[in-house]
């Protein structure tokens, strides 16, 4: 029987295929924000932008430079969803205004035309309508990748194949882009082929991998307000933009601490725990917990371990030793693993058993640059046979990545003894 390798796939895999890294969402919902939510004192500047740069004035007065954080598009939609509970209680029932006062915003020119307070329904129109433009941008680019992306997906192809060759995979991905499901569209999804409907219970008593599960959401993901829920989710082999991909005008998501989280086909901002009560995100992730126990090996690419709720997830994967492969980028900047100290570093330590010293060069005890690793094609590995990890960080699509060699590293024989 083939070992079982669980992939998850983070925003840094889709990079390489055209997709926005993290700075190039945030400059999309600026640049939406400044048409929708002008500020009234000053329309060269947004609600958007003015909360975000609120957050990084706070954040830079850290004395500890190193740990200082800057905040990303997710941090200021959680901030705006958690605002809107702060400026709305009408009925008494968030306990935090007994304690916490919120900061007045500046008025706003509402649809750029009538001046507004940025009260708490021009909060959930923003929350709401940043989520619709990260979903319809992501079909628009998506829409051209066979095209575009055409050697790429061939690759990607080509490396999923070879991995499957050795293994059985399942692929979870925290994306909303179609890049796996292009590169393998025979990957089980969790939705029926023909309705489109999801199948929780197929899910669940599901024994057999190869699967992609989009457990954060997707542009394949529509609500068409059937009768008997106007907002379930179903799968749309073409996805397009339109009423069926909006979280605008439906009724948010309420949670028992008063917050309200839009009704959308995608989980977008901090309090990802609190958005995934709905399906498929509920059973999704509830087998992911199953998945990991399962797995006899873990491949990471593209993923910044800042996800702390799958996080715990893998952490609790105590019961034997898995090797461990992460494809990431890094640069000049970047320390080896053994001195590195930042919070990719840090949240990796915590999600997978390793001991940072004993990482090194290949066939070496000593530590070798990010640029010396690079130029030999090399990964960056463990000698600690009680934790095994491999680190390669050239990126998912460089010509010098080895598939032999990373299978290699993925195939070692877990250890059956419990970890200490």
């Amino acid at each position: 029987m083939k070992k079982k390798l669980l992939i998850t796939v983070g925003a840094g895999a889709s990079l390489d295929f055209g997709l926005p890294s993290v700075d190039a969402v945030d400059k999309l919902l600026d640049d939406h924000a400044k048409q929708l939510f002008p500020l009234a004192h000053d329309p060269e500047r947004n609600l958007y932008s003015h909360i975000r740069d609120k957050l990084n004035a706070y954040y830079a007065q850290n004395p500890k430079e190193g740990l200082r954080k800057w905040a990303n598009f997710e941090d200021v939609i959680y901030q705006v969803n958690v605002l809107a509970s702060l400026f709305s209680d009408s009925e008494f029932q968030n306990g935090a205004n007994a304690l916490l006062r919120a900061e007045e915003l500046p008025n706003v020119l509402r649809h750029g035309r009538e001046v507004s307070a940025a009260d708490s329904s021009v909060l959930i129109e923003l929350a709401a309508s940043m989520q619709d433009i990260i979903v319809e941008h992501f079909i628009e680019v998506c829409a051209t990748l066979p095209d575009t992306q055409r050697e790429n997906i061939a690759h990607l192809k080509s490396m999923l194949d070879a991995l499957s060759d050795e293994f059985d995979i399942g692929v979870v991905t925290l994306n909303y882009d179609n890049v796996f499901s292009l590169a393998r569209p025979d990957l089980y999804t969790g939705f029926n082929t023909v309705s489109g409907a999801f199948e929780p219970v197929a899910v669940l008593n599901r024994t057999e991998w190869n699967f992609l599960y989009h457990v954060h959401g997707s542009i394949h993901y529509a609500m068409d307000m059937t009768p008997s829920d106007m907002h379930r989710i179903e799968w749309r082999k073409t996805p397009q933009k339109g009423r069926a991909s909006q979280a605008s005008g439906r009724n948010g998501q309420s949670t028992a601490e008063s917050l309200q989280f839009p009704t959308s086909v995608i989980i977008a901002g901090y309090g990802k725990t609190h958005q995934m009560l709905r399906q498929p995100f509920r059973t999704l992730f509830a087998q992911v917990n199953k998945l990991v126990l399962e797995s006899d090996a873990l491949l990471f690419i593209g993923y910044g371990f800042g996800d702390l709720h799958l996080n715990a997830t893998f952490s609790e994967a105590t019961d034997r030793r898995r090797p461990v492969a992460v494809i990431t980028w890094g640069d000049i900047k970047n320390d080896p693993f053994q001195f590195r100290a930042d919070a990719w570093s840090t949240n990796l330590q915590a999600t997978v058993p390793t001991r940072a010293r004993s990482m090194s060069g290949p066939d070496s005890t000593s530590p070798w640059s990010i640029d010396e690793l690079k130029a030999a094609a090399e990964f960056e590995v463990s000698n600690d046979e009680d934790f095994k990890l491999a680190i390669w960080y050239d990126g998912l699509m460089s010509k010098s990545l080895d598939v032999t060699k990373l299978i290699s590293h993925l195939r070692l024989s877990p250890l059956e003894t419990p970890l200490d």
